[in-house]
């Protein structure tokens, strides 16, 4: 079961009236993705590999919607477009909208397409509990030409992005992967280099409702402007390993420019909260008589570094956006 309650909404949030219901009998169509990327593909060795949840990396294109799905959340999305906002990476954007609309909560929450993406990585997930890393919502600038998001890698573990819109219909909008590591990112940049185009891969995405999933901390990727007029919406929703003995990776720093900060602050505490109560359950609470003192003791400082740490990040509030550039 989902941890976090939904019962009280943010400040200036409402939710929409006569949605319909979600139901995955009528609106998945999920189907096996053919290729999957390892980290080792990338180029990822040592401790980044060794430490990461999965060694998995990213998928080829794979069906996650029916027609009609994806006719219903288009719609969805449409209602929620006036709530857009803007960031230094994004121009528009809607977070928050599982707040809003409980058909967009219910399909990003679906234990159905959360044990497909366990599946697919190899490692149980849970859908993030984080409620604005769900069903984060990306739509194409205004200026043609002008790209939807930067090089970046997210601030989640794992997250899947979903053509809302029909990409066949658009001139441009690829979404891209960079076929290599963030640190080669990162040295591409700073010597003032283009990114070999034999080192991007862009995904053929065949209509809306399909997607391509990714361990979006490590895999480098943009999303392309539209070169002609059209309409380019793409929805990310986000999920954490459902073992707490792994490292969060939330970055409290980096959600406070695209999230109202009283928001990303109870958010983020009440996702630690769970996170580390979690990891209490599991390695202390059902702990049976005998056990080495010296694991009991470690296993507490661990829970204890969870809070301090997240602690820190709360009062050293926003920092620099981090992203590669266009």
């Amino acid at each position: 079961m989902y941890p976090i309650h939904f019962n009280e909404l943010p400040n200036g949030y409402a939710a929409l009236e006569n949605e319909p219901e979600f139901d995955p009998a009528i609106h998945l169509a999920l189907e096996k993705p053919e290729t999957l990327y390892s980290l080792s593909d990338l180029g990822y060795t040592g401790e980044t590999l060794e430490s990461a949840p999965a060694k998995f990396a990213a998928t080829s294109v794979f069906r996650v919607l029916s027609a009609e799905g994806a006719e219903t959340l288009y719609h969805t999305v449409k209602r929620l477009e006036e709530f857009a906002t803007s960031n230094p990476r994004i121009e528009r954007n809607v977070r928050g909208g599982v707040y809003r609309s409980k058909f967009l909560r219910d399909l990003c929450l679906s234990p159905d397409i959360t044990e497909f993406l366990s599946d697919i990585v190899g490692l149980k997930l849970m859908p993030h509990t984080i409620p604005h890393q769900l069903g984060h919502l990306n739509f194409n600038p205004k200026d043609i030409g002008k790209n939807v998001d930067k090089w970046h890698v997210d601030t989640l573990r794992f997250d899947y992005v979903m053509f809302v819109t029909d990409p066949t219909k658009n001139q441009g909008g690829q979404f891209q992967y960079f076929k290599g590591t963030k640190e080669e990112m990162a040295a591409l940049k700073k010597a003032g280099q283009e990114v070999p185009a034999d080192r991007v891969i862009s995904p053929a995405m065949p209509g809306p409702g399909y997607a391509v999933l990714q361990q979006g901390n490590l895999v480098v990727h943009q999303a392309k402007g539209l070169t002609a007029p059209g309409e380019r919406i793409t929805m990310v929703n986000g999920y954490v390993p459902h073992d707490p003995r792994f490292p969060d990776y939330s970055r409290y720093d980096q959600l406070c420019h695209a999230d109202p900060e009283d928001v990303v602050t109870t958010e983020y505490s009440k996702h630690i909260a769970v996170q580390a109560n979690r990891f209490l359950e599991q390695n202390l609470v059902q702990q049976k008589f005998g056990e080495n003192p010296a694991n009991i003791a470690q296993d507490l400082e661990q829970a204890a570094e969870m809070l301090q740490f997240a602690a820190a990040q709360i009062r050293a509030g926003k920092g620099t956006m981090e992203h590669f550039g266009d």
